[in-house]
């Protein structure tokens, strides 16, 4: 085929392809641009959702005033939880309504659970069925194992309505990608909220009954407040422009003032009650007509949050608008610029251009054994010939260089850990893989041995037999010990002729054992010096463990030192363990 010919053919293929790159860029714009014209629909259903999970904590407050109530429950309590309910269920039916109304564009379809709705009617249902039944009964009969059973049965209510929340939030940042922090921090407040009211809700047994709160109650209590004084720092810190936004700042203040100060003061003067043995002052409805209102900054905090996700949704509507006019100028200036192009190149570049594409092909992958072509052309192709000709011996010896470099750096890596005469870790090393398994055996609370030990008389080797039979003797040892060892122990050159042994995590008798079957395996292994005479040589052993979060590496070896000095002291070759 004639090159003028290919050439036309190839310009035609490479047209079809930017056209149809220019057809999916902008058809993806478009969409972008309906999805972000829809997506106004699907931050208000995460809005309604996050009010559905409100109204179910609200729902408990009035559930714990009736059951810590005589029979027949004061009037006034019934009439909260019933209009409670009733907003619950409002919200509930609100929320079906709008997802029936304006169904969710099919690429967000995927991501809006509808199931955990369906088990929340369900489980709704079940747990006022089961308040109603204890609230009928006497107080005598509601007894703690029952009412607390009851409200966890309310407590398990707003993780399924969560569920639909985490959605409808993973659906809105499909949309609007900027605004998934806000969301973040306002699917944070729902959290806040509902441990809020769980810290209130973990007082009704106690208030109701009339009794001390248990031990398991107050450490409930702290474990509330620990995850409450989490969430509120996660909604604090900074993530964007929304954290200096007065609006913002004024409702995270207003959160601080009201709950985290009168609210959660209110719950302790209760804890300290009952640590005094004082009577609580206040029942249960009491209780949560002081403790509920407390909880409403966090709502509003919600609420300016989601407020400023929508405009920040209305203001990606609008870019998204203007880079779908952008993406069309842009469309059309390539198609220009593509059809100039191509009659330039049909004349120019073509043939220049493919032969020096197989010198950049040959260079990319490596291969520099061919030098780039047509280098002696005077012209704009030649210069690029002529540099690819540089390239090609500058990436050549750039990679002499990092070979050789690569190279250093391990044998230097190997120099810094290894100790020159034996072959084994040395002390820097040792210690700074000891301090590693000592924090794992922290974390994991298990046990850390260690086995320090010295050549029996090695000063009189020397002085007999000269420092190269010295030399020997370590040698031979280390080569004996690290035969004797399995695999993650680990030994090395303390110092002079001192080594020391790491097990794996093990007991104080596993560690001795293991020290004593090195003591043995040094004793039996004789060693022939240079010069023909033999030498049995013996090691005192000294054994220490550490256990619990405070252990520190110094320590344990100061305890194997102490071992190994009385090991000396009752006569050598013997192991001594920490007492």
């Amino acid at each position: 085929m004639r090159l003028t010919r290919l050439f036309a053919l190839t310009g035609a293929v490479l047209a079809l392809l930017v056209c149809g790159m220019l057809g999916r860029l902008l058809w993806g714009e478009w969409e972008h641009y309906r999805a972000a014209g829809s997506g106004h629909h699907t931050l208000q259903l995460m809005q309604r959702a996050m009010i559905a999970a409100e109204k179910l904590s609200f729902e408990r407050g009035p559930v714990n005033a009736v059951l810590g109530d005589h029979v027949p429950a004061d009037p006034a309590y019934r009439a909260r939880l019933l209009r409670a309910r009733a907003d619950t269920d409002q919200a509930l039916a609100q929320l079906r309504r709008e997802l029936a109304a304006a169904p969710v564009p099919a690429a967000l379809a995927g991501a809006l659970p509808l199931a955990p709705l369906g088990r929340l009617d369900q489980a709704l249902a079940a747990a006022r069925q089961t308040v109603d039944q204890l609230a009928a009964l006497p107080p005598a009969q509601r007894t703690p194992e029952r009412l607390s059973e009851t409200v966890e049965r309310m407590f398990r209510l707003v993780p399924l309505a969560l569920d639909a929340v985490t959605g409808y939030t993973r659906a809105s940042e499909q949309v609007y990608p900027r605004i998934g922090r806000i969301l973040t921090k306002a699917r944070l407040t729902v959290e806040l909220r509902e441990f809020a009211g769980r810290l209130g809700s973990a007082l009704t047994v106690p208030l109701a009954s009339a009794q001390p709160l248990t031990e398991s109650d107050h450490e409930r209590l702290q474990f509330l407040r620990g995850r409450i004084e989490q969430l509120r720092q996660l909604i604090k810190i900074p993530s964007g422009d929304i954290d200096t936004e007065p609006r913002v700042l004024a409702a995270v203040a207003r959160m601080d003032q009201l709950y985290f100060a009168t609210g959660q003061r209110l719950v302790t003067e209760v804890e300290l009650a009952s640590r005094a043995g004082r009577p609580y002052g206040m029942d249960t409805g009491q209780f949560a007509q002081r403790y509920v209102p407390c909880m409403s900054p966090i709502l509003a905090l919600r609420d300016v949050l989601l407020e400023e996700a929508q405009a920040q949704a209305l203001r990606d509507f609008q870019d998204a608008r203007h880079e779908l006019m952008l993406a069309l100028l842009v469309g059309a200036a390539i198609l220009l610029a593509l059809t100039l192009l191509l009659l330039i190149l049909r004349r120019r570049v073509v043939v220049p251009l493919l032969r020096a594409t197989r010198a950049v092909v040959r260079l990319g992958n490596g291969d520099f054994s061919l030098p780039p072509s047509g280098a002696r052309r005077d012209d704009e192709i030649g210069d690029m010939l002529r540099a690819l000709a540089t390239l090609r011996a500058n990436s050549m010896d750039r990679q002499r260089l990092e070979q050789e470099r690569l190279h250093l750096i391990e044998e230097l890596k190997v120099r810094a850990d290894t100790d020159y005469l034996t072959g084994i870790l040395n002390r820097r090393a040792f210690t700074a893989a000891g301090n590693l398994r000592l924090r794992g055996a922290s974390e994991r609370n298990e046990t850390l041995a260690v086995i320090l030990f010295d050549v029996d008389h090695f000063k009189s080797v020397n002085d007999s037999y000269g420092h190269d039979a010295g030399d020997q003797v370590l040698i031979r040892i280390a080569d004996v010990v690290r035969d004797s060892l399995r695999d993650g122990e680990i030994v090395a050159r303390y110092g002079g002729e001192e080594f020391v042994v790491m097990p794996a995590c093990c007991g104080l008798e596993a560690a001795g054992a293991l020290a004593e079957r090195l003591r043995e395996a040094i004793a039996s292994e004789p060693l022939t010096l240079s010069d023909g005479h033999i030498l049995r040589v013996t090691a005192s052993f000294g054994v220490a463990v550490a256990h619990g979060p405070h252990a520190a590496l110094d320590d344990l070896f100061h305890a194997a030192d102490l071992a190994l000095y009385r090991a000396k002291h009752n006569g050598r070759n013997r192991v001594e363990s920490q007492v």
